[in-house]
């Protein structure tokens, strides 16, 4: 194995710094999105509480939320 290091130019360290910079942010719109999915931050109704005949596209929208709050567990135990 060799301990050569490979030194970039300005130039490019700004290109990655703008890359990264980017990726992050997405990343974070991403997190936003899916917590205030997790959360149901958005409706105060009593959509998902009220005693109604519940059809196939209510449980759709669970399994939804499911999987948004496994991605939330997911991207959690990543970060640690």
């Amino acid at each position: 194995m060799s301990n050569t290091s490979t030194k970039y130019s300005d130039e490019d360290l700004q290109e990655f710094k703008e890359i990264i910079l980017k990726k992050i942010e997405r990343a974070e719109e991403d997190l936003a999105l899916l917590q205030s999915s997790y959360k149901n931050g958005l409706n105060n109704g009593t959509d998902d509480t009220s005693p109604q005949f519940k059809s196939f596209e209510e449980g759709s929208e669970t399994m939804s939320k499911e999987a948004n709050v496994c991605l939330l567990y997911t991207s959690d135990a990543a970060d640690e």
